[in-house]
């Protein structure tokens, strides 16, 4: 059907619907904008996207403990994350050291202005992600060192951010180290200030080394194993001044060999008695062996002298019992009839006295009373 077809009420009506839906889809997409922009708003503020960023690296034992994305802390705050992980350079320098993994991170602005090169990193939290996961946390400076971060210098007329040479880092400690302060500025690719972690891995890590060098103070000689557990425990129990008489000094020693005598003593008077008891147990168990048999056989005639009592009973009982249920039913039928008959006749004779006209007065009743 044609639009031209409808009336003009129902073409009227049906632009009005048009209307409310086309403004509802502009709605509906002013709210997914507004809605998009807010997500963008919060995840760049933060992801850190609105501000200056300042990078920084260390080196882990391994990677294990952290990914990219790992938070970065101070605090409780939350001033960054990790971005890139990658393997250390393969030198002498780094092997001894057991720096294994670079790790580069950077820090957001303000945040950086409280790390000082007094500054220290270390891998904190569980390494279970329904606990929380791993992250790094950096202290805050004591006041102790210089800032990491500052204008830098070889910016001529420039008011540019700058890092601390990570030279610097290699060379804390030397004579000559105000030789290696510089700022550089902060660039994209710039890795930054190294910051050396305490903890060069996560717990699990850390017990991991730590059992080897358990086992080995417990197995070595003269180790933690032969001091708890020595080869000549024996000796030192048994030789004079020794752990076993420290444990038990000789006193104490005397006074349990008198204890024990004593004990061995009433031990052996229990066995005397267990002797005698078995001397007496024996004749008494025959004394009632032939005793009991002439008991019981006298019970036992006692019992059949009953027997025949019993049964005179069961033989006389009923007969006696059906005598009296005759006797009974004799005297029921005798006297039953003759009761009803001094009754029958009793009633009659009352009955005629009230007929009669001398005694009719004597059985009348009062009228009930008529009511007014």
């Amino acid at each position: 059907m044609a639009l031209q077809d409808l009336t003009p009420q129902l073409r009227t009506r049906l632009r009005k619907v048009e209307w409310v839906v086309v403004l509802f889809l502009a709605g509906a997409v002013v709210v997914a904008l507004v809605g998009l922009g807010f997500f963008i708003k919060t995840t760049g503020d933060k992801r850190g996207w609105w501000v200056k960023q300042v990078p920084y690296y260390t080196y882990l034992r391994d990677g294990s403990s952290v990914k990219v994305g790992t938070p970065v802390k101070m605090l409780g705050f939350t001033i960054g994350e990790v971005v890139q992980i990658d393997t250390a350079p393969d030198d002498s320098w780094h092997r001894s050291e057991g720096f294994n993994v670079f790790v580069r991170f950077l820090v957001r602005d303000p945040y950086q202005g409280y790390i000082f090169t007094d500054s220290k990193l270390k891998v904190s939290g569980m390494p279970i992600d329904i606990a929380g996961g791993n992250f790094l946390e950096v202290t805050r400076s004591q006041g102790l060192g210089i800032p990491t971060t500052a204008l830098a210098t070889n910016v001529p007329g420039g008011r540019a951010l700058g890092v601390l040479w990570d030279k610097y880092a290699y060379n804390l400690g030397r004579a000559e180290v105000t030789n290696f302060i510089r700022y550089d500025p902060v660039t994209p690719d710039d890795k930054g200030y190294f910051l050396r972690t305490e903890v060069t891995g996560d717990l699990i890590g850390e017990l991991t080394l730590l059992v080897p060098k358990i086992r080995e103070a417990f197995t070595k000689p003269g180790g933690l194993g032969d001091l708890l557990f020595p080869t000549n425990l024996s000796s030192r129990f048994d030789r004079p001044g020794g752990l076993g008489e420290i444990i038990i000094p000789s006193n104490l020693g005397a006074a349990l060999t008198v204890t024990l005598t004593n004990l061995n003593a009433q031990i052996g008077g229990i066995g005397s008695l267990v002797s005698n008891l078995d001397a007496t147990v024996p004749p008494l168990l025959t004394n009632l062996n032939s005793t009991l048999p002439p008991l019981v056989t006298q019970v036992n005639r006692q019992i059949q002298g009953v027997g025949p009592l019993v049964s005179n009973l069961n033989t006389t009982l009923p007969g006696t019992l059906v005598e009296v249920e005759r006797t009974l039913g004799t005297v029921r039928s005798n006297t039953l009839p003759a009761v009803d008959g001094v009754l029958t006749n009793s009633s009659e004779f009352v009955g005629g006295l009230k007929r009669h006209w001398l005694f009719r007065g004597a059985f009348k009743t009062n009228a009930p009373a008529k009511g007014r």
